[in-house]
């Protein structure tokens, strides 16, 4: 079978949003499926070139160059920010001035169905060449963005092709969705259209799974194809190495929407204001992108606890994996409350075959705490339980979160396993339709 995978971020694009696109385009050929991608180009987006060493040859990837305004109006100030006073740039970016937020947010909520919609109408023909010239079966679409979802639906009604759509995160149920009132009712429409239209529909976690499947009550096949850990990253690196005397609580990946590093700040604070000696102990490793927002808060934390914090930036995937192989304790932030029960980051499968304990920091009745509960030594402390935060970090510090739980099989979430069952699914769409 011939397939078109539509998935704005892609290699040499970087962070977390890229890599379950990569892991499908990756193993797929494997599965008897020949894979076309197309792709996003946004030179100024987060980069990592090692990514571009796993796409197998035999895939053709076509990549459209579209950068949002509202990205490239934010990338004009700081650059012009951080030229008039460099040492101050993050300060700058953190205290912008309230009505500059309010303009953008407001520009942002005009950009319909998202900031790509710009990228989606270029590919357009981009994608229609790319059907004929090779014959291609099926179309694939991974969101966000939403414009993915919205190019495929029309590229499948013009063309006579099923189409599979592939929800990593929801829109309008999204514990992170803030787009104005008035928009909500448009944005729902649209979003309840692209369900009813795609030929197949595949999410990443249960209750996801049961959102969707409640939409569309029975009119279409929901799977649930979780993402994974790639065995072969693991096998590639050795793990970052230990610090004598140290033992470090590492968050690798991006902190973004809902999620903020406030509770562990402040849960660590505690603990260090009672056990004042930790602090020639604990390191709090974060390693990948943290928001301008977050800086003040950080750099407070630094000035009281000097050289409990570590920022390391973004760092290409294979040191992010080394680095969770080698922490002490991993830290999975997912906050957002109870809205965010199905919220399932894709580092915590590679938390799971790292092996380390886990600190989940969410929802204790969520997805995510389910995982962690079968899968892990961890522990789960609600965002706004401080002590509940600080006694988790005290208790690894004892070493007291025992051992992995018994019948816990990380193999289950392993990318080429989960990329065969997406093309079994693949092809029981295509069939459907024909039939």
């Amino acid at each position: 079978m011939k397939v078109l995978l539509l998935s704005h971020y892609y290699p040499p694009m970087g962070g977390a949003g890229v890599q379950r696109a990569l892991k499908f385009s990756k193993y797929l050929g494997a599965e008897g499926v020949q894979l076309s991608v197309l792709a996003g180009d946004d030179p100024g987006y987060t980069r990592d070139d090692s990514l571009l060493a796993e796409v197998p040859p035999e895939v053709r990837v076509e990549r459209v160059a579209h950068t949002p305004l509202l990205q490239r109006l934010v990338r004009r100030h700081a650059v012009a920010s951080s030229a008039a006073a460099p040492a101050a740039a993050p300060a700058a970016a953190a205290s912008r001035p309230a009505w500059r937020d309010a303009a953008l947010a407001a520009w942002g909520s005009l950009q319909w169905p998202d900031a790509q919609a710009g990228w989606a109408r270029r590919a357009y023909a981009v994608a229609n060449r790319l059907v004929r010239e090779q014959g291609l079966e099926l179309i694939f679409s991974s969101a966000p963005p939403v414009s993915s979802h919205r190019l495929a639906a029309r590229l499948a009604r013009e063309l006579g092709l099923p189409w599979v759509a592939d929800w990593r995160d929801l829109w309008t149920d999204n514990p992170a969705y803030a787009a104005p009132a008035w928009r909500r009712a448009a944005d729902r429409a649209l979003e309840t259209r692209l369900l009813e239209s795609a030929a197949g529909v595949v999410t990443v976690t249960p209750t996801l799974q049961r959102v969707l499947a409640a939409r569309l009550g029975g009119r279409r096949e929901v799977a649930l194809i979780p993402n994974g850990y790639d065995e072969a990253d693991f096998a590639s690196v050795e793990p970052a190495p230990a610090e004598p005397g140290r033992f470090r609580v590492v968050h690798a990946g991006t902190l973004y929407g809902h999620q903020s590093p406030l509770p562990l700040l402040l849960a660590a604070d505690r603990l260090l204001t009672a056990q004042p000696a930790l602090a020639q102990r604990l390191r709090l490793r974060l390693v990948g992108l943290v928001g301008a927002r977050f800086e003040t808060m950080l750099a407070e934390f630094a000035a009281v606890h000097p050289g409990v914090l570590e920022r390391c930036g973004y760092v290409e995937h294979h040191q992010a994996v080394a680095e969770m192989q080698g922490a002490d304790l991993l830290l999975l932030i997912i906050g957002g409350g109870a809205a965010a029960r199905g919220v399932l980051s894709g580092k915590v499968f590679e938390y799971l075959r790292a092996r380390r304990p886990v600190l989940l920091i969410g929802p204790k009745d969520g997805d995510a705490a389910q995982l962690l509960r079968a899968h892990a030594a961890s522990r789960v402390a609600e965002e706004g339980d401080v002590a509940g935060i600080a006694g988790a970090l005290a208790a690894a510090l004892g070493g007291g979160y025992g051992a992995v739980p018994s019948g816990a099989a990380p193999e289950l979430f392993e990318r080429r396993a989960l990329t065969a069952q997406l093309a079994v699914f693949l092809h029981r769409c295509a069939e459907r339709r024909r039939g």
